[in-house]
C-alpha cells in the first residue's frame, strides 16, 4: 500500500526560480539588440545601468537610426546620447518655439550637441527635420549632410547659404520658414531628383518661379503641395502641365491669395492625366465651367478635395459619374452645394466617401 501511494517518478521536483536579469543576459547579443529596439531612449538608459551586458547593448549604433534632439533634454543625457550616435538615418532637431519670436533663451549648450551630431554623423543622415531654428551657424551645417534625401524645415529662419549646395534631395517640406529671396527657387533647381515638394506659408517664396523651375528641371515630380500667400499666375500654373508623372497636386489658397485660373487647370489636367489625388481648396474663382473639363481628363483620380470652391452639385455628380476609381470627394464649405443634395449623391454613389459636415 505504501508503494502504491508513492509518486511513480520519484519525489516531486521543486520549481526552478526564474531570474529575469540572469535569463536575459544569457541571450545572444543580436536578440538583445532587437529587444532594445522596442524600448524608448529613457528605458534604454536605465537598462544600461543594470549590468555590463546591457550597457554594451545600449551602445549599439543600430538602436539610434532614428534620433531626436530636443532643446529641453538634460545636459548629461544629451552628452551620453550624442556619444552613442554613429550612423543615424533620420535626425530630428527641435528648438523651443515662441509665437511672438522674442526668443531670449540661451541655446548655446544645446547648439553644442547639435553641432557635434551634424558634424559627426551628417554624411549618414538621409532624413533631416529641423524645427524652430534661427541660428544661422547651425543651419549652415546642412552642408555636412551630403547624402540627404528628405529635408523638413519648420519655422526656421536663416541665410540658408549652404542649402543650395545640396543636390540629392527627393523630398522637401518647408512650413512657415523665412527664406532670403531666390534661395527656395535655387534649391528646387539644384535637385533634379526631387519627387515631393511641400511649401506652406513661407516668407520670400515665389511660387510662380518655382512652378517654372519645376517644369524645366524636375520632370520626375510625383507630389506637389502649395499653400502660399503670394499671387499665383495662370501662366506659371500652366507650366505644371509638363510634369506628366505627377500623382498628387494640392493648390490651397492662403491669406490674401488670388488667382484667376483662366485655362491653367485644363492645361494641367491635359498634361497630368495620371493624377490620383487633386486638392483645390478655397479658390472662389473656380466654378463648374472651369472644373468639369478637368474631371473628364483626369480619369485616374481617387481622391478629390474641392472645399470652398464656387461649384454646384453639378460638378459633384459629374465627378461621381466620370471617375471610376474615385473613393473620396470632399466639397464641404462649397456654399452653392446644399447638404441635402450631397446626402442624395452619397446615397446614389455609396462606394464614394462624401463627408456631409
Amino acid at each position: 500500500m505504501e508503494q502504491e501511494n508513492q509518486h511513480p517518478e520519484g519525489p516531486p521536483r521543486k520549481k526552478a526560480r526564474f531570474h529575469v536579469g540572469q535569463n536575459l543576459t544569457s541571450l545572444p547579443y543580436d536578440i538583445l539588440v532587437n529587444i532594445f529596439k522596442h524600448l524608448d531612449l529613457k528605458t534604454i538608459g536605465v537598462c544600461a545601468t543594470l549590468c555590463s551586458t546591457f550597457n554594451n547593448v545600449s551602445k549599439d549604433s543600430s538602436l539610434y537610426q532614428k534620433v531626436t534632439l530636443k532643446y529641453n533634454m538634460n545636459k548629461e543625457f544629451l552628452e551620453s546620447f550624442v556619444s552613442k550616435i554613429s550612423y543615424p538615418k533620420e535626425l530630428c532637431i527641435e528648438y523651443k518655439y515662441f509665437d511672438n519670436h522674442s526668443d531670449n533663451e540661451d541655446y548655446s549648450e544645446f547648439d553644442k550637441y547639435v553641432r557635434i551630431a551634424l558634424t559627426k554623423c551628417g554624411e549618414y543622415v538621409q532624413s533631416l527635420k529641423i524645427d524652430s531654428c534661427r541660428n544661422d551657424d547651425i543651419l549652415l551645417l546642412l552642408s555636412e549632410c551630403t547624402n540627404l534625401k528628405e529635408l523638413t524645415l519648420y519655422r526656421c529662419k536663416s541665410s540658408f547659404q549652404t542649402l543650395t549646395s545640396i543636390s540629392t534631395l527627393k523630398t522637401i517640406k518647408c512650413i512657415s520658414c523665412h527664406f532670403p529671396q531666390k534661395i527656395a527657387s535655387e534649391v528646387i533647381k539644384n535637385n533634379p531628383t526631387l519627387r515631393k515638394l511641400h511649401l506652406s506659408d513661407n516668407t520670400n517664396v515665389n511660387v510662380n518661379e518655382i512652378c517654372e523651375n519645376l517644369s524645366r528641371s524636375n520632370e520626375q515630380m510625383r507630389e506637389i503641395y502649395f499653400s502660399e500667400r503670394k499671387k499665383l499666375r495662370a501662366k506659371s500654373l500652366r507650366t505644371l502641365g509638363r510634369l506628366t508623372k505627377l500623382r498628387s497636386l494640392a493648390l490651397v489658397s492662403g491669406t490674401g491669395f488670388e488667382c484667376d485660373p483662366e485655362d491653367s487647370l485644363e492645361q494641367i489636367a491635359a498634361g497630368c492625366s495620371k493624377l490620383e489625388r487633386l486638392i483645390i481648396y478655397g479658390w472662389k474663382e473656380i466654378n463648374d465651367d472651369n472644373l468639369v473639363p478637368i474631371l473628364h481628363m483626369c480619369t485616374q483620380l481617387r481622391e478629390l478635395d474641392l472645399r470652398g470652391l464656387n461649384i454646384t452639385i453639378r460638378s459633384c455628380r459629374e465627378a461621381a459619374l466620370a471617375l471610376p476609381f474615385l473613393r473620396l470627394m470632399d466639397v464641404i464649405k462649397c456654399h452653392r452645394v446644399k447638404k441635402s443634395q450631397l446626402a442624395k449623391l452619397k446615397q446614389d454613389f455609396s462606394e464614394i466617401d462624401i463627408p456631409l459636415e
